[in-house]
């Protein structure tokens, strides 16, 4: 039993260490860099474009439609650019958007994706800056405003959060915030390895000199990663803001298919960036992963219940010192809660998506996504 004790504490050393060093320190270095952001010629909200793509989005848009027209601040246009809806999308924003700076555009017969769309869309943009959100988020009133306090830089990743209700939502939310957690500390070590479409402003000029569109037009997903690995790989000044009110909220899946199948579509992104650092957090997660696994069968195997109780509350508490700070920044302190639970369901989750992945071809909106 003291072998196995010894291995547990191996394993905790490692993993305490590796996001500690990145999810802990790294966040401190970030929360640094944004004090910065307050810094030099500032963003003008006038100067902003707003794109939002959309596609039968009847159930969602009422929620985004009252959230803008809440604003206290307007960006000098919003486009809503429709992906060929077949449902009451466009009355609605007709309807509820009447008297605001706002434009519809339809995306062109044989053009459909939300690629497509965001193009269809920038080729309208005269604004210093774009701006893109999803059709299904709410967003703070005062967002423009916040916006304005900001520094220009190339482009921005903002952030994205999930709300969530149920205990199944709040699980189904937990590992997108540690994720994000991650990301955040990466750009205070170095950059963001991921951004969300849902959320993203950069400079129009940028976008138009940088965008590699046609080496990734093939792949229906990950628009967000590919512009966010196009301005990193060509050195554009690339910032990450945490500020709470400059979050957008969107709803976390609320059954076990629409988890898995969002999850699949985000990771098979990854493949295809060919982002040597992107990779690298992924594959030594999923090292430390097989390694917890490991340990969690062999104790259940040996009947060593000392150890398996050791290994999960060790694991448990040195999740909560490393992520709490960032759980804290966002206002999502209340799902550390779910730190037990996430626990047992992470493996299981990884375990299963690693086994589906080869096999199964997610659908976004009736259509198939491809991801190669």
């Amino acid at each position: 039993m003291e072998t196995s004790i010894e291995w547990i504490n191996y394993f905790l050393w490692a993993y305490g260490m590796f996001f500690a060093l990145i999810a802990l320190f790294g966040f401190s270095l970030q929360r640094n860099k944004e004090r910065g952001y307050s810094e030099g010629e500032k963003i003008s909200a006038d100067e902003v474009t707003l794109l939002i793509p959309f596609r039968n989005e009847s159930k969602n848009l009422p929620a985004l439609l009252e959230s803008i027209s809440k604003l206290s601040l307007f960006p000098a246009e919003i486009i809503f650019i429709n992906d060929h809806s077949e449902d009451d999308s466009v009355n609605l924003i007709q309807v509820s958007m009447e008297g605001l700076p706002i434009k519809i555009i339809h995306a062109c017969e044989g053009n459909s994706g939300k690629k497509n769309a965001i193009r269809e869309g920038a080729v309208l943009v005269e604004t210093e800056f774009t701006l893109t959100w999803d059709a299904d988020v709410v967003v703070d009133e005062n967002y423009f405003k916040v916006l304005e306090r900001l520094s220009k830089a190339d482009m921005y990743v903002l952030p994205a959060i999930f709300s969530s209700k149920s205990f199944q939502q709040h699980l189904f939310t937990f590992d997108v915030v540690v994720a994000n957690a991650v990301n955040t500390g990466l750009a205070g070590w170095r950059r963001p390895i991921f951004a969300s479409g849902a959320n993203l402003l950069y400079r129009s000029r940028k976008f138009e000199e940088l965008d590699s569109i046609d080496k990734h037009a093939h792949i229906s997903s990950g628009d967000d990663t590919f512009l966010l690995r196009d301005f990193t790989k060509n050195k554009a000044k690339v910032r990450l803001s945490t500020e709470p009110q400059l979050a957008i909220t969107t709803s976390a899946p609320t059954t076990i298919k629409a988890y898995f199948s969002q999850r699949l579509r985000w990771v098979s992104k990854t493949n295809a960036l060919g982002d040597w650092l992107n990779t690298f957090i992924a594959v030594k997660q999923l090292v430390l992963m097989i390694a917890f696994v490991t340990l969690l069968i062999w104790t259940l195997l040996q009947g060593f219940w000392f150890g398996l109780i050791y290994l999960i509350a060790c694991k448990t508490m040195t999740d909560f010192l490393v992520f709490s700070a960032y759980f804290k920044q966002i206002k999502r302190s209340g799902l550390l809660l779910m730190l037990p639970f996430a626990e047992i369901w992470f493996p299981i989750y990884s375990i299963v998506l690693a086994a589906i992945i080869p096999l199964y071809r997610p659908k976004w909106k009736g259509r198939t996504i491809v991801s190669s």
